[in-house]
């Protein structure tokens, strides 16, 4: 009785998912993993809340909270984004940021310029790299990220991603699983 509910199981997310493509920047997105700082000889805890909505034709609002170990920080802006081919789209994204370092009072403000690509390799699967510019603090910062994302369902993904970011002269190598609602 295992093995049949849970070959429907797997038979029905298939079938949902043969119609998933990522085509969206109105979503909610959670990321959860683990740092390897420059500062600490000792992995910590990285976790992300982000979303965007899109509200005309190329036009979306973009909002981050991302804890760097002992670092907060929050993003928020405005980007736009434009079809590049049947599977591809390029954005970009300029946002306000606040770093709070070590939860000491120690906060900055900035602002981050974001430039990405998104392209879905097949129906159900899409690759994401962005290159980021902060200034944030006495430095600027550039830094990347990288995610492969498969869609569950049309709504629905989860992601492997790969963030460098570099807060402070510091490296927050970032390796991480998020899970995506699409809206």
């Amino acid at each position: 009785m295992k093995k049949l509910l849970l070959s429907s199981l797997a038979a029905t997310a298939f079938t949902l998912s043969m119609t998933a493509h990522a085509n969206t920047f109105t979503y909610l997105d959670y990321g959860f993993g683990s740092i390897d700082p420059d500062y600490t000889v000792a992995n910590d805890d990285f976790s992300s809340l982000s979303g965007a909505f899109e509200f005309g034709k190329g036009a979306f609002i973009a909002a981050e909270s991302t804890e760097y170990g002992s670092i907060d920080l929050m993003a928020i802006g405005a980007g736009v984004y434009a079809p590049v081919g049947r599977a591809s789209s390029l954005f970009g994204i300029l946002q306000f940021v606040d770093v709070d370092w070590n939860n000491n009072n120690d906060d900055d403000t900035g602002y981050r310029l974001t430039a990405g690509l998104r392209s879905s390799l097949a129906d159900r699967l899409e690759i994401e790299g962005k290159l980021k510019y902060d200034d944030v603090f006495s430095e600027t910062d550039s830094s990347f990220a990288l995610g492969l994302r498969f869609y569950i369902t049309r709504n629905f993904s989860i992601a492997a991603n790969y963030d460098v970011a570099e807060i402070n002269e510091n490296d927050q190598n970032a390796m991480f699983a998020s899970l995506r609602l699409s809206l």
